[in-house]
């Protein structure tokens, strides 16, 4: 995704709030609030322990630790963990971090190159089902202790002929990769109940991306795409586009958004470590800005925030299966 001058306007002075993880800096990191530095003190006696970290393509290594370089900084200090990236560049000095493929961040997870990740919900069914372990945390708000999510969305242009999903019987429908939930799986589940197919009554193209997909609806390459509505609102916010140009046609009942994992390789002493430190983490402004009523990270409870996410999976696995017996 190409940087945008807004975006650097919307987090500007980020970097004096993030330390050394984003800027690169000799200078002593920022205090801390007292809850943080409590938190510190319970680990100091634990020994220093290395995790490394692998981020999804969503934004580029500068975007991503400007959003979450604050938050690793607290881990490190309040866990007392060496956060660092494939390379064993430490992320207190380096803004140096790995952002994946999907493919290639699933594959990190499960052979142990990376042990501290955040996933998209479409990936973490095939995680979990190859015994990894369930999320841990997701942002929320602490008051309400309401998790973050998402809808899925379907979109077009605000001056196109299409008004309703029926309306692109025969179109092409932009979805954004074949592991991403909102992007492709949920689709093939729930399109169908509002008479719309996948690869009967409309053509898929893959964009590779919620932001393409989202782009190329607005320039006009595609009529229209299925995008997550958190993806897309942080677009409007950053000023790639505009809200007023796009026309929302149908809206999913809500998922799980992005969540935080662990490698099952991940001793039980440094999980509970990071998830202690995680839950007391108070959102950046900037990140709050990005995330509007979120300002922490909560517990998740898979069997139930997930439910919709397995049933999505759980459809798509039964449709491929018929399919590849139709097939045969």
């Amino acid at each position: 995704m190409r940087f945008n001058a807004r975006f650097y306007a919307l987090l500007s002075g980020a970097a004096l709030t993030l330390g050394p993880a984003a800027a690169q800096t000799e200078r002593a990191a920022p205090a801390r609030p007292a809850a943080a530095a409590q938190a510190a003190s319970q680990f100091t006696n634990s020994p220093r322990e290395k995790l490394v970290v692998a981020m999804p393509k969503t934004y580029a290594k500068a975007e991503t630790m400007l959003l979450w370089g604050d938050y690793f900084n607290h881990l490190a200090r309040c866990g007392n963990v060496d956060l660092q990236n494939q390379q064993g560049e430490s992320l207190e000095k380096s803004t140096n971090i790995d952002v994946l493929g999907e493919k290639e961040l699933i594959d990190s997870l499960l052979t142990g190159k990376a042990q501290l990740a955040q996933v998209n919900p479409g990936l973490v069914p095939q995680l979990v089902g190859a015994g990894q372990p369930a999320p841990f945390g997701v942002p929320g708000n602490k008051a309400s202790g309401k998790r973050n999510s998402y809808t899925l969305i379907l979109i077009s242009r605000v001056d196109s002929p299409f008004k309703e999903p029926k309306d692109l019987i025969g179109k092409k429908i932009a979805h954004s990769t074949p592991t991403s939930n909102s992007g492709n799986l949920a689709p093939r589940a729930l399109f169908p109940a509002i008479g719309l197919v996948p690869d009967q009554n409309y053509e898929v193209v893959f964009s590779n991306g919620h932001e393409r997909s989202v782009t190329g609806v607005m320039h006009g390459f595609y009529p229209a795409a299925a995008v997550a509505s958190d993806l897309y609102q942080r677009m409007v916010v950053k000023g790639d586009v505009k809200g007023s140009s796009i026309r929302t046609l149908w809206e999913s009942p809500p998922f799980m958004t992005e969540t935080w994992t662990l490698g099952k390789d991940v001793s039980p002493e440094l999980q509970a470590r990071v998830k202690k430190c995680s839950y007391s983490y108070s959102f950046s402004p900037k990140l709050r800005q990005l995330l509007p009523g979120n300002d922490t990270f909560l517990p998740i409870n898979f069997e139930r925030d997930f439910s919709t996410v397995m049933e999505v999976y759980n459809k798509t696995q039964k449709a491929a299966q018929a399919a590849k017996s139709a097939a045969r």
